[in-house]
């Protein structure tokens, strides 16, 4: 058996990455411990040795304890806390390099269905291919062959179901199924279009790339092939855990009261950070800057997903905790902290040149749910670089009825905008399956896009209408 602990410089992130672990686990087979912060209400932010040592002892009760980290002086405080440890248990304690979210969701399924420490770590460790392959990245490191098929077919049987699950077998549903099928006596391959994987590994099942609609197939051979057949078709039927998300999803949404909205036209400037290519004389202190300023906008998201719960819905704030999982990513920073070495220019040049990159390639994606995802990234960039400017990021302050005029806008400016005031958001560019617009229509603001040259030589203040049956705006009568 294998427990985890949790070592994160913010109590937030530690708490928020322990709370998604445990919607991982549905038995009593993997226990976390979470050791995050440090206990100073004017510095909060850091680790302590203690407080790890304390975390690995409280579930020191297994065979081994993986520790999973963030970054910085959190592999120092897990290192000084082994140290600290009675021999005895610390001999049981693994420290993991796998990015803190994506490891730790992936360690923590493989843990709960009974794998071995080798594999935990493993599962940890390519965690994050399955998020390159969607982005279509090379894997950063070839990942190692899974053996996923039979040496041959005799006595193979199968059940094929298919998929309804609105965004696929996305992790919690994938979490699941590896759950359900992980205690039967019986050698198991998942198909789809003809791409294998073994179901006992939540990131080779992300990397078949399920989505709705798709035909999923369970093979099955041994003693136990029945029974694991007739669980995954169960399951199926459950929607892997998500049949009331599917249920509501499939709810006819009610018809809206106003087809139309006015108001004063409000024009907004999509912040945009632009840094110039500086050199820089310290290369470490240029990505220790870095390192804050995303440690920084890891707090907002933390605090943005909070408000989206409090404000509207848990579904809202899933976006702004995937936001965190988004720029959680070791890779990200190992980039930009590449570039600051390789050319001597400031973390904020770097930082711009890898999530423009990022932003660049969702726009290239031939999904347009996915290609809206790139003003998500956009965001994520704008507000790191605001922290490592040492400025605040920009908000609207409305105090009157407005509809608000804009190339494009940001997800967390919408959340944060007072409903009650702007009655609409009119954009020359942007996407209605982008986040900005289902946090809208969540919020009851009327929102279009794509109206580019309806919007031309629009003043501040005119009077507007947006005829959201007709998809357009009605601008005054002149004279």
């Amino acid at each position: 058996m294998v427990n985890l602990v949790i070592v994160s410089h913010s109590a937030q992130l530690g708490n928020g990455v322990g709370e998604l672990a445990r919607q991982m686990l549905s038995g009593d087979g993997c226990k976390l411990a979470i050791a995050a912060g440090i206990d100073d209400v004017d510095n909060p932010i850091g680790t302590d040795p203690i407080k790890v040592m304390e975390a690995i002892e409280s579930v020191a009760d297994t065979d081994h304890v993986l520790v999973m980290m963030d970054i910085g002086s959190a592999l120092l405080s897990a290192e000084t806390a082994l140290d600290l440890l009675d021999p005895a248990i610390a001999a049981k304690v693994r420290l993991c390099a796998a990015p803190l979210v994506e490891g730790t969701l992936a360690a923590t399924v493989s843990a709960a269905a009974g794998a071995g420490i080798d594999k935990v770590i493993n599962d940890a460790m390519n965690a994050l291919e399955a998020k390159r392959v969607q982005l279509g990245l090379p894997p950063h490191t070839p990942p190692s062959p899974v053996v996923a098929s039979f040496a041959d077919d005799r006595d193979v049987r199968s059940a094929s179901v298919m998929i309804r699950n609105p965004n696929g077998l996305h992790v919690r549903p994938a979490s699941r199924l590896v759950a359900v099928l992980s205690g039967f006596d019986a050698e198991l391959v998942l198909e789809k279009d003809g791409k294998r994987a073994t179901p006992d590994n939540i990131n080779q099942i992300a990397l078949l790339q399920v989505r709705c609609n798709d035909p999923l197939t369970l093979l099955a051979r041994g003693p136990q092939a029945d029974a694991a057949l007739a669980a995954f078709t169960a399951l199926a039927a459950e929607d892997f855990g998500e049949s009331a998300e599917i249920a509501k999803a499939e709810t006819p949404a009610p018809a809206p009261l106003l087809t139309r909205v006015e108001g004063s036209a409000v024009l907004w400037d999509l912040p945009h950070q632009l840094p110039g290519l500086q050199p820089c004389t310290d290369v470490l202190q240029e990505q220790r800057n870095l390192m804050r300023a995303i440690e920084l906008t890891l707090d907002d998201l933390n605090v943005l997903t909070v408000m989206a719960e409090e404000k509207y819905s848990a579904d809202i704030a899933a976006i702004f905790s995937g936001h965190h999982m988004l720029l959680d990513d070791a890779d990200l920073y190992e980039e930009a902290c590449r570039i600051i070495s390789e050319k001597y220019c400031s973390a904020s040049w770097a930082w711009d040149s890898v999530m423009t990159e990022l932003s660049k390639q969702y726009r290239q994606l031939n999904d347009s749910y996915l290609q809206a995802r790139y003003i998500d990234i956009e965001d994520l960039r704008n507000r790191t670089l605001a922290h490592l400017a040492g400025k605040s990021v920009a908000q609207p302050a409305i105090s009157w009825p407005a509809i608000l005029i804009a190339d494009d806008i940001f997800p967390s400016t919408v959340l944060q905008l007072d409903a009650q005031q702007i009655k609409g958001i009119c954009l020359r560019a942007g996407s209605d399956v982008s986040h900005s617009a289902i946090i809208a229509r969540e919020a009851g603001i009327a929102f279009l896009c794509q109206q580019y040259d309806a919007l031309k030589n629009i003043i501040p203040g005119d009077g507007l209408t947006l005829d959201m049956a007709q998809k357009r705006v009605i601008r005054p009568q002149a004279g």
